[in-house]
C-alpha cells in the first residue's frame, strides 16, 4: 500500500496516482547530520506472540520480543580480554584499552527497562496499521488529507479515533549513556524490511522499523524535515530530500510530506533526541527562551511539538523524545498528551547510586586491568572506604565519567612505572582531567543547590511542574529516586492516582446500581397485577 505522491504536477497525476517518489541509487552525499543506520533484511514471516494480531505483515516480519534476559545478553558488549596482554608494550596497552573503554557496553537495569519499553512501544504501534486490512489505504490516506500539526490542541479524552500508538519521553542528566543505549536498543531490530510477497501474493514495500534524529541545534522545524529525508535517502537509496525539501517548500508542507513518507514506508517507531534544544532554538519564529516551569511555552516549540502528536493520532507512529533535565520544561503541561495511554509512564535516569547496581558495573568494567599489578574494586584505599567508593566519589555514579577515570587511571599507572590502580591516583587523574566539569561533580557531593540549579542539563529544575502534568507515575531510576523531594512528588502521586481511582470506582458502582434498579422496574412493570 502506497500513498499518492501529492508533489506530482497536475499532468503526471492521473498516471502516477498512486507511485512514491523514485528510488536513486545515490543517497546525499553531503549531510550535516549524523545518520543512524541499522540492518536492512528481507522479510521473514513468523507467528505473531499475540494471535489478535495474526495477518499483519508489518507485525509478522519483526524479530522475536526479548524477555529481559535475552535482551541483556544481546546488548551487552565485553571486548574480547586476555591477562597475557598485560605483558605487551606500553604504547600497545594504551591502545587496547583506549579501544576497550570506547566500545565496552555494560547492561544495567535500565538499559533493560529501556529494551521493552521500546520493544513493546513499535509492537502496539504497527497493531493497528495492517496495510493489507480491508479499507486501511483509504483511511490512511483521508488522515493525511487532513494532516495538520496544529491539531494537537485537542481534548484527548474525546479524541474516538486515536490509534493503538503512543509515545513517552526520557529524561535524564547529560553522561548518562541515553544516547547510545537507546541505539543499542534499536539496533537489536532491523532498521528497513524489505517485503514482496506476502502468502504467495505481491506486496512490495520497504518498511523503516526505526529512524533516530537529533533535533537541530537551532531547533527549526526545516532543519528537522531535511534531516528525516536525508535519513530515509540514506538507509533506502531514495531522493525525498530533493523532491520534497526544496527551497521554494513550506516549512507546513514539508511536515506534511514528512508526514507522507513515514505512511509509506510503516515507519514503526521515531527517537528524537537533544530535544531540550527545543528548550533554546527558536524554530524559525518565536520567543527564544522560556522559564523552567512556566505553563506556556515558545510558540515555534509549541508548533514542533503538536507536529509529533500528530504522527502518533493521524498514522500512528509512537513517538519517543529524548533529552536532558532541561526538556523537562518543554514536555510538561499540555504535551504531556503525546505518552498518553502507553501503561509506562516516561523515564527518570539519574546517575547511579553507590550500591549493587554500581557494584555490578564495576565487577565488570575491572575486568579490563591493562596495568600489570591487578587490583579489586573492593581493595580498601583507606578511611574506611573502597577503591569502587574513591571512583564513586570522583564521579558521582555518572557512567561516562567513570569509564573515563578507571582509563585515564591506568594510563597514569602505567605512565608513571605504578601499574596498578589506586584510590589516590583515581582522586588524582579526576582532578588533572575532569577540570571542567569539577564544580558541578563537587556540588553534586555536597548537594549544593545553589550551583545545580545554574546546570539544568544535570539537575532537574523543573522537576515539580513536570511531575504535576504526569498522566502515569514515571519511572525514576539512580540517584535522584532517593532525593527527599522526589519521594515526596512520586508519593503526592500516587496518592493522587488512588484518590482518582477510587471515584472512578465510586461512579462506576452508582451506574451499576442504577442499571439494576432500572432493570428491576422494567421487569415489575412487565408483570400482571
Amino acid at each position: 500500500m502506497v500513498i499518492r505522491d501529492r508533489t506530482l504536477k497536475s499532468s503526471e497525476s492521473t498516471q502516477n496516482a498512486s507511485r512514491v517518489i523514485n528510488f536513486r541509487p545515490e543517497p546525499e552525499k553531503h549531510s550535516p547530520y549524523v545518520i543512524h543506520k541499522g540492518r536492512v533484511v528481507d522479510a521473514i514471516y513468523v507467528d505473531p506472540e499475540v494471535p489478535d494480531w495474526a495477518g499483519n505483515l508489518l507485525y509478522e516480519a519483526l524479530t522475536p520480543a526479548l524477555d529481559k534476559i535475552h535482551a541483556g545478553a544481546r546488548l551487552a558488549h565485553y571486548p574480547k580480554f586476555d591477562k597475557q596482554q598485560r605483558n605487551e608494550p606500553t604504547h600497545i596497552r594504551r591502545l587496547l584499552l583506549q579501544n576497550t573503554m570506547k566500545t565496552i557496553f555494560i547492561p544495567l537495569d535500565n538499559h533493560l527497562d529501556l529494551q521493552q519499553r521500546l520493544q513493546l512501544a513499535i509492537r502496539v504501534g504497527y497493531s493497528d496499521r495492517n496495510p493489507l486490512a480491508e479499507g486501511y489505504g483509504n483511511q490512511l490516506e483521508s488522515r493525511l488529507d487532513e494532516f495538520d500539526q496544529y491539531a494537537g490542541q485537542y481534548d484527548m479524552e474525546t479524541d474516538n479515533s486515536a490509534t493503538a500508538a503512543s509515545g513517552f519521553s526520557v529524561l535524564g542528566l547529560s553522561g548518562g549513556g541515553k544516547s547510545r543505549t537507546f541505539l543499542r536498543c534499536l539496533h537489536l531490530l532491523p532498521q528497513v524490511i524489505r517485503h514482496t510477497k506476502y502468502k504467495g501474493k505481491e506486496y512490495t514495500c520497504k518498511q523503516i522499523v526505526w529512524l533516530k534524529l537529533d533535533c537541530p541545534f537551532d531547533a527549526s522545524h526545516k532543519g528537522l524535515c531535511i534531516q528525516f529525508f536525508n535519513t530515509v535517502d540514506a538507509i533506502l537509496g531514495t531522493d525525498y530530500r530533493r523532491n520534497y525539501a526544496g527551497k521554494r517548500r513550506t516549512v507546513d508542507e514539508m511536515l506534511s510530506d514528512m508526514a507522507l513518507v513515514a505512511a509509506n514506508h510503516s515507519l514503526g517507531m521515531l527517537v528524537i533526541d537533544e530535544i531540550q534544544r527545543l528548550n533554546v532554538g527558536n524554530s524559525g519564529r518565536g520567543r527564544k527562551s522560556f522559564s523552567p516551569g512556566a505553563q506556556k511555552i515558545n510558540p515555534a516549540a509549541e508548533r514542533m511539538l503538536n507536529f509529533f502528536v500528530q504522527l502518533v493520532n493521524t498514522i500512528g507512529v509512537p513517538v519517543v523524545l529524548v533529552g536532558t533535565y532541561k526538556g523537562m520544561a518543554v514536555l510538561s503541561g499540555e504535551f504531556s498528551q503525546i505518552r498518553r495511554g502507553t501503561g509506562q509512564g516516561d523515564m527518570i535516569w539519574d546517575r547511579l547510586e553507590n550500591n549493587e547496581q554500581w557494584m555490578s558495573f564495576l565487577d565488570a568494567l575491572w575486568k579490563y586491568q591493562y596495568v600489570r599489578k591487578e587490583s579489586q574494586p573492593t581493595d580498601s584505599a583507606g578511611k574506611g572506604k573502597t577503591i569502587g567508593d574513591v571512583l564513586y566519589d570522583e564521579t558521582q555514579g555518572i557512567i561516562d565519567f567513570a569509564i573515563k577515570v578507571f582509563m585515564f587511571a591506568q594510563e597514569r599507572a602505567m605512565e608513571t612505572g605504578k601499574e596498578k590502580i589506586t584510590g589516590g591516583l583515581i582522586r588524582q587523574v579526576a582532578k588533572d582531567k575532569l577540570k571542567i566539569p569539577q564544580l558541578v561533580l563537587q556540588a553534586l557531593k555536597m548537594k549544593d543547590m545553589r550551583i545545580l540549579e545554574r546546570f539544568e542539563d544535570l539537575y532537574p529544575a523543573a522537576m515539580k511542574d513536570y511531575m504535576s502534568y504526569q498522566t502515569e507515575e514515571p519511572t525514576v531510576s539512580g540517584k535522584i529516586a532517593s532525593a527527599p523531594e522526589v519521594k515526596a512528588l512520586l508519593k503526592q502521586n500516587t496518592q493522587q492516582e488512588q484518590s482518582q481511582n477510587q471515584l472512578k470506582k465510586a461512579v462506576a458502582d452508582e451506574t451499576d446500581t442504577a442499571t439494576e434498579i432500572t432493570a428491576e422496574v422494567d421487569v415489575t412493570e412487565g408483570q400482571p397485577s
